[in-house]
C-alpha cells in the first residue's frame, strides 16, 4: 500500500526544484520511524485514518484522522516509540521559501514564509486535502509531458494554501457530546484494564450504540475497541520499560487471555515483541 516519489531516486523535477518527496501509505502493523530531520525543508503529514504519535523537542504530539503534523527545516523528529502505528497517511516534503520559490512573486513568497512559520504543530483540516494529495500522486505517476510539472506545482501550492490559511473542518459532533467522549478517553487512560463493551460505552455517553461508534471514531480516528487496545499497549510498553514485572503477569493484569495473544497485539502496534521492546528500552 506504500507509494513514494523521492527525487533522490526517481529524478528531480527540473521545473519544480522545491519538490523533494511525496508519499502515501496504509500500514496494518507498526513500522519503525527513528529520529531524522529534513535540512532546509518543511514536511507535512496528513493522517487520513487511524492515529499516530510524533516526538519532537521532548514533546509528544498525537494526531488522528484529519490532523496534519508538520516539521520545520532541520527539526529532528521521530514516531512515538520510534514507530508509526497502524494508520493511513500522506506526506509531502518541500524546500523552504526563497527567491523564485514555486515561481511566485516575492510578496507572495514572503507571505507563505510568514504563514508557515506561524503554523501550529498540529492542525485539524479534516480529509479535504486528501483529494489534492491524490491528484498530486496521479500527476507524478503520469509520464513526463508538457503539463506534468505544472500540475505538480499547482497541487503543491493548493496544499500549502490549505495549510497556510489554517483551513479547518468544523466538528460535526455537539460540544457536550465531545466533552463526554473526552471524559471516556481520560478514564480509558487512567484505567487501562477497564474493558467495557461498546454498548456500555454508548450508554455512558448517552447515545445509541451505532451513533456512538460512528462519532467516536470520527473524534478519535479509531473505533472504541481499537482505541482502548492502543491505550493498553502504551501502558504495558511503559511498564515493560520501567519495571521488571513478568510479561505474562502484565498481560493478565490488563485482561489479555494469554501471553501469546498479547504478544501478537503488542507487535502489531509497536513492531516488536514485548521482550525485545523491554530490552531495547533498557539499552536506550
Amino acid at each position: 500500500m506504500r507509494w513514494t516519489y523521492d527525487t533522490n531516486y526517481d529524478g528531480v523535477l527540473e521545473r519544480v526544484p522545491e519538490f523533494v518527496m511525496f508519499g502515501s501509505d496504509e500500514i496494518r502493523q507498526a513500522i519503525p520511524l527513528a529520529e531524522h530531520a529534513h535540512p532546509g525543508c518543511y514536511e507535512f503529514v496528513l493522517v487520513e485514518r487511524g492515529k499516530a504519535d510524533w516526538e519532537l523537542g521532548g514533546a509528544v504530539y498525537e494526531t488522528r484522522g484529519g490532523d496534519v503534523f508538520h516539521t520545520r527545516p532541520g527539526e529532528r523528529h521521530r514516531g512515538g516509540f520510534d514507530v508509526i502505528e497502524p494508520s493511513k497517511f500522506w506526506w509531502l516534503i518541500v524546500r523552504a521559501p526563497e527567491a523564485g520559490w514555486l515561481r511566485l512573486p516575492p510578496e507572495e513568497t514572503a507571505a507563505f514564509e510568514q504563514a508557515l512559520q506561524a503554523l501550529p504543530r498540529v492542525m485539524h483540516t479534516g480529509i479535504a486535502p486528501v483529494k489534492t494529495f491524490a491528484q498530486l500522486r496521479q500527476s507524478l505517476q503520469r509520464e513526463d509531458g508538457p503539463f506534468r510539472d505544472t500540475e505538480v506545482r499547482q497541487a503543491i501550492v493548493e496544499l500549502l494554501l490549505h495549510f497556510a490559511r489554517q483551513e479547518t473542518s468544523a466538528p460535526a459532533i455537539a460540544d457536550d457530546l465531545l466533552q463526554r467522549y473526552d471524559r471516556l478517553t481520560e478514564r480509558m487512560q487512567r484505567e487501562p484494564d477497564w474493558r467495557p463493551t461498546a454498548a456500555e460505552l454508548a450508554k455512558e455517553a448517552g447515545v445509541s450504540e451505532s451513533y456512538f461508534y460512528r462519532t467516536f471514531q470520527s473524534h478519535t480516528g479509531l473505533s472504541p475497541m481499537s482505541y482502548m487496545e492502543r491505550v493498553r499497549v502504551k501502558e504495558i510498553g511503559r511498564l515493560l520499560a520501567e519495571t521488571d514485572e513478568p510479561i505474562i503477569e502484565l498481560a493478565f493484569r490488563l485482561g489479555y487471555p494469554s501471553s501469546q495473544h498479547f504478544a501478537t497485539v503488542f507487535k502489531r502496534h509497536t513492531g516488536m515483541t514485548p521482550s525485545r521492546w523491554r530490552l531495547s528500552r533498557r539499552r536506550g
